[in-house]
């Protein structure tokens, strides 16, 4: 396919922008002059967040509407509004995520990892891929884990009926099946002779306020050993716009393609230059991935890109 750039003036939504990955993202598109759209779940923290980057930046096009990926509810409000007050679209982040959490469902009766981290995504993909751009190659981008390479496919268990909970391996689960939709998305915008492209990106470790959301990482929780371990280490975790460089190189790098994958380049992909990463052969399974899609489309009630 052929190579592509993303230039100023263009509309950007970015999910989670409020903080960490999804912030400095916003930050970067701020300062290209992009308008764009800070999809939040918290409007007060989305508020401050527009406050504290057009302090930095006073002429930031900034606009704020409300999204919780993992509720479908939230999903079609947000797409409503974005259409009536918006419209059009360049490129679409699908940054925003939980790190394994405790078992919890949504009210549609979803495992939330995977609500959050996977059928909200999919869901908004679908409800606003009518309205990018038509005029220009445009992108998807959505924000995989190194944990998706433990991560597995059963699709007659995704949504943790079966087999007894365990919150890393479902937070693995949920990005593994980010990564094969992604692989599978872009096919069929291929397929269909679309000019957008889809693509993926993970921030290796990065210091966010993640930590302090997810009870499994959480330090105050954590084990004597871990609680040392992790003072030891913290200084070697990346910073958030470190992090943020594969996530933006994706989204705004002039030599990307459908279907590429970028992480930090080195040791183990924790931090470094941005480079190409390692894809779970889960991922590029393109029999999973067609009975991935049909499982997303009857769990969200969201059809787009049906095969031929």
């Amino acid at each position: 396919m052929s190579r592509v750039a993303i230039v100023t003036q263009k509309t950007v939504v970015i999910t989670g922008a409020n903080a960490g990955i999804g912030f400095q993202a916003t930050m970067h598109f701020a300062r290209q002059g992009a308008k764009v759209i800070m999809a939040c779940r918290s409007l007060d923290k989305a508020s401050a967040a527009k406050a504290q980057i057009e302090q930095e930046i006073p002429n930031a096009n900034l606009q704020i509407i409300r999204l919780d990926v993992s509720d479908l509810n939230s999903v079609q409000a947000f797409a409503t509004e974005f259409i009536e007050q918006v419209g059009e679209l360049d490129v679409l982040i699908n940054n925003a995520g939980i790190v394994a959490i405790p078992l919890t469902r949504n009210e549609a009766g979803h495992e939330m990892q995977l609500a959050t981290n996977y059928l909200g995504a999919f869901s908004l993909t679908g409800l606003l891929l009518p309205y990018f751009r038509k005029d220009a190659t445009t992108r998807i981008v959505n924000v995989s884990s190194l944990a998706h390479r433990m991560g597995k496919l059963n699709i007659d268990n995704l949504n943790w009926e079966v087999s007894e909970y365990d919150q890393w391996k479902a937070y693995g689960n949920g990005k593994v099946a980010m990564m094969n939709h992604t692989l599978e998305l872009n096919r069929r915008l291929q397929q269909s002779g679309s000019k957008t492209i889809a693509l993926a990106a993970h921030p290796g470790f990065a210091n966010t306020n993640i930590h302090q959301n997810s009870p499994a990482l959480n330090k105050d929780n954590a084990s004597a050993f871990s609680k040392w371990f992790h003072k030891k280490m913290e200084k070697f975790i990346p910073s958030a716009a470190d992090a943020a460089r594969p996530i933006i190189l994706a989204a705004d790098g002039e030599s990307v393609q459908g279907g590429d994958y970028y992480g930090p380049g080195g040791f183990l992909e924790i931090g470094g230059k941005p480079a190409k990463a390692k894809i779970n052969k889960v991922a590029k399974d393109t029999q999973l991935a067609k009975q991935l899609w049909t499982v997303s489309e009857t769990m969200t009630g969201t059809r787009y890109l049906s095969e031929s």
